[in-house]
């Protein structure tokens, strides 16, 4: 009778334990959705509407400006004038040196290309040549030391990442995105999205080029990425530019803790081209331009979108109506600020007390681009 006084008791608490292991499914189910995040332009706490001024450095056949240390002006050039990178003073407007140069030796290039290390207080930036692949990271103030005796040391990312989806991780090595790797569910070759690269030990030969038959899709046309990180955040994020959508990573364990999709939403088709190479090419239908472009602070992530969406056909006319912005963010991914440019803008870079943008903006697409800056 004692036990069977009992028994109501235990069905009911039975019960509660069967709801709560289903409060948990539910739960953990729910917390993997959340790794997918949407936001929209009402999501920013903050707006301001920025108004350009010319900065009076026009180069010819330019096709970038990039602000080093508040007072350089690195601009890549077609390589014309046999040289692909000319620097400037920012405040006096006098050319400070040619590097760079055209050509195949050693010391030369075919191809070059300045992207900044993505830290605004930064003193090492990086010249990228597509057609080798490869990269030379540079500290400016050896640069400015040896001039024409500086040596390039080139490191060759061939076979892993054929555009420059990379970051430097440590000493010695940098983090690169497979270049096989598909941010599209439908096309998935199954690799990991991210390899290292030790510059000391890199073997053309001995690269995921060579093994290319085990893929299905070629997709590095469709994947590329600004990559960057911070130790002291323990953070990682890829920002896509042909999307307007990042990732964030732990950085030490490459874990994932989010994908945030926004502020419009693009809604990108996939489709497979032309063969590319021995493999089937994947392409979007359309141009969209995603995240162009970041530059970090200690405290805060800023992202260039460029904002163009085309569905199918990019337009007949030379003139760039577009406008491009740029968003303000904590490390792990709140929204802080939206700044909306005057012009569509596919490069920048900031000053080191976080008060102007410095960007090449382009408004017609015959003509060289122009070097402006921005008020915060």
């Amino acid at each position: 009778n004692y036990i069977g006084a009992y028994a109501p008791i235990k069905k009911l608490f039975m019960r509660q334990v069967v709801f709560l292991v289903l409060i948990c499914l539910i739960s953990c189910k729910r917390s993997d959705k959340i790794e997918l995040s949407y936001f929209g332009l009402e999501d920013f706490p903050e707006t301001k509407c920025c108004k350009s001024d010319s900065i009076g450095i026009q180069v010819l056949d330019a096709l970038s400006y990039h602000v080093l240390r508040d007072s350089l002006v690195l601009v890549t050039t077609r390589g014309h004038n046999g040289y692909f990178v000319e620097m400037y003073y920012l405040g006096s407007k006098q050319k400070v040196m040619n590097f760079a140069k055209k050509g195949l030796d050693t010391n030369q290039f075919a191809h070059a290309r300045v992207f900044l290390n993505d830290k605004n207080t930064s003193t090492e930036f990086y010249l990228y040549n597509v057609i080798t692949n490869s990269i030379v990271e540079i500290n400016i103030d050896s640069l400015l030391e040896n001039r024409e005796t500086f040596n390039y040391k080139k490191v060759y990312l061939s076979g892993y990442s054929s555009v420059p989806d990379f970051c430097k991780y440590d000493k010695g090595r940098y983090l690169v995105q497979n270049k096989y790797f598909s941010p599209v569910k439908n096309f998935n070759n199954n690799v990991d999205r991210f390899i290292f690269v030790n510059e000391k030990e890199f073997n053309v030969t001995n690269s995921t080029y060579s093994d290319f038959k085990k893929y299905n899709y070629y997709l590095s046309n469709i994947n590329q990425v600004v990559m960057f990180s911070d130790v002291t955040k323990n953070r990682l994020w890829c920002a896509s530019k042909g999307e307007d959508r990042f990732d964030i990573y732990t950085r030490d364990s490459l874990r994932l803790l989010g994908s945030y999709i926004g502020p419009y939403h693009y809604d990108v088709e996939y489709v497979v081209g032309e063969a590319g190479g021995d493999l089937p090419l994947v392409v979007r239908d359309g141009l969209y331009s995603g995240y162009e472009a970041a530059v970090i602070t200690d405290n805060y992530v800023y992202l260039l979108l460029g904002n163009q969406k085309y569905k199918s056909e990019i337009p007949k006319s030379d003139v760039i109506s577009d406008k491009s912005e740029i968003y303000k963010l904590s490390w792990e991914g709140k929204l802080l600020c939206r700044y909306i440019l005057d012009r569509y803008v596919y490069a920048f870079s900031m000053d080191s007390q976080e008060k102007y943008f410095y960007c090449t903006v382009d408004e017609n697409r015959q003509l060289d681009p122009k070097f402006v800056r921005y008020e915060l």
